[in-house]
């Protein structure tokens, strides 16, 4: 009970700061699709996607393997050879951005990218400078998070947002063009990197080069190659694809749409996850570290059961809240990006388990399986989006998605199941998903009886009320699940001690686990 405190405390600092910067970003995104419209937002969602792409290129598996094998090192009691594994892996991240940068500068020079049309050189020094930063930024989260340590990232995301989100508000008010927001993107980047470099010297314990045992090394190699490979073609199908086909044959105001659709669903995914998403890896990887596989098995299934409900949540919401919600923020002129906003919303709630499956076989030495199915998945989204996107357009870009989704969850499930054994409760997330699927017709109905345009709170009002009640009468939550609620509700006070006869009454505590 003590780590799952431990781990609850670390989701609450995640979550917390996320809350926030999902919210200013979320804000920040409105303000500057509003300014600049449908093609300039384009324009704009094609330059953050290349400098995102760039980041995942110069950082490839090193945030993850950071991670993982300092975690490890606490784990087994050697916080030494995690200082020796930090260094190591900040020196190749340097090599690596450099070599990154040096390879954009060359084809941007070659290709000029048609989005940048008159602004090449500003846009490219910009996107060079961002890159540089958050990448570097991301690398030392990395190896915060594998000591355990969250609080750099929550302080350096709350005041790196506000600051970003009051300079997007003057570039609206004054009416500011294209290179004048990629401007703000590189300063928030470059923030946010100041910001956590000073957060990590308070918070975490301090990194020097040092010996590494020959065995650890050779799992470490092992572990860079096989990640780095899986990160890079990750990076392929993660979107890329279709933003290149959209943009070859459709036209920008379609990259704008998409590149919406993908933000309320990464939004929506951090919003409820995040603080489970960013604390899996570190804690699994201790945990494998003391006791091996099939306690990381078991970490696994408690993950999932908490991945599912939340997922099951994002999709029915999604479906209720989505039409209003983008009128509301966006306007009238995005309209068309509503329907790939509810698929890609649908889609990214109930495969959320993956992320829980990744972080096992990252932490379970099982790369070679992720390199399976990050080879198919590649493929499929290779001929899915040649296929579909130049005949359908948006509508082609969000089916490649799924599909490709689809097919990696697949695989995933597949190879799961090879390496260990009752890590999904398949029982209990079935009956979660009846409840689901109950909750979000009635919500839906409350929402169209509802004449207003803020009938989709009354429809995710209803949505609530009946989905949290019915995961509990039908016994997904296990017996520790509930006795950590009632824990957690007894510090509370008077309305926590409410909570906790209403979850006896529906769940005595005398209860078994779900199977």
């Amino acid at each position: 009970m003590n780590r799952r405190l431990a781990v609850l405390r670390s989701v609450g600092i995640v979550t917390v700061s996320t809350y926030i910067e999902y919210a200013l970003g979320l804000l920040m995104s409105v303000w500057i699709a509003r300014s600049l419209g449908p093609a300039d937002f384009g324009r704009y969602a094609f330059t953050i996607w290349l400098c995102g792409w760039l980041i995942v290129c110069s950082n490839h598996a090193l945030t993850t393997s950071s991670t993982k094998f300092i975690a490890e090192a606490d784990g087994m009691g050697d916080p030494h050879l995690g200082s020796h594994l930090a260094a190591r892996f900040s020196r190749i991240q340097t090599v690596s951005s450099a070599i990154v940068i040096a390879l954009f500068v060359a084809v941007a020079c070659v290709v000029r990218p048609s989005e940048w049309e008159g602004s090449l050189l500003p846009v490219m020094a910009l996107v060079v400078v961002a890159v540089v930063a958050k990448a570097n930024y991301a690398m030392l989260v990395a190896i915060g998070k594998g000591q355990e340590r969250f609080e750099p990232e929550a302080i350096a995301t709350v005041i790196g947002g506000v600051v970003g989100m009051l300079l997007v508000l003057a570039a609206m008010l004054i009416h500011a063009g294209l290179v004048s927001f990629v401007a703000l993107f590189t300063l928030a980047c470059l923030l946010l990197n100041v910001i956590n470099r000073l957060a990590y010297r308070h918070y975490c314990r301090p990194y020097a080069a040092g010996a590494i045992p020959p065995t650890v090394a050779k799992r470490v190699n092992r572990h860079l190659r096989l990640t780095a490979g899986l990160v890079l073609m990750g990076s392929f199908r993660a979107g890329t694809i279709e933003v290149f086909l959209l943009t070859t044959f459709t036209g920008s105001v379609a990259v704008g749409y998409f590149a919406i659709a993908g933000t309320l669903t990464r939004g929506a995914v951090q919003l409820f996850s995040v603080g489970l998403t960013s604390t899996l890896l570190p804690y699994m990887a201790k945990t494998f570290g003391e006791s091996g596989t099939a306690r990381a098995a078991r970490f696994l299934s408690e993950a999932t059961r908490f991945y599912w409900a939340v997922g099951v949540a994002i999709a029915g919401l999604g479906i209720v809240t989505t039409p209003e919600i983008v009128r509301l923020m966006y306007g009238t002129r995005y309209v068309d990006a509503i329907p790939a906003i509810e698929a890609t919303l649908v889609l990214g709630g109930l495969l959320l388990i993956g992320n829980g499956i990744a972080a096992f076989q990252t932490v379970v030495d099982r790369q070679d399986d992720r390199i399976r199915i990050a080879v198919v998945a590649l493929v499929a989204n290779l001929v899915l989006g040649v296929a579909l996107v130049p005949p359908l357009g948006l509508a082609g870009a969000v089916l490649t998605y799924a599909g490709t989704r689809i097919v990696e969850m697949a695989l995933a499930i597949h190879y799961l199941r090879k390496a260990t054994s009752g890590a999904l409760p398949i029982a209990a997330m079935s009956r979660l998903f009846a409840v689901g699927l109950v909750a979000t017709l009635a919500a839906w109905a409350a929402t169209a009886a509802t004449p207003s345009r803020l009938g989709f709170l009354v429809g995710a009002a209803t949505f609530v009320a009946l989905y949290v009640p019915g995961s509990l009468l039908v016994r997904y939550w296990t017996t520790d699940d509930v006795q950590l609620m009632t824990g957690l509700g007894r510090r509370l006070g008077p309305p926590g001690r409410v909570l906790v006869r209403v979850l006896h009454a529906i769940h005595p505590p005398v209860a078994k686990a779900s199977p």
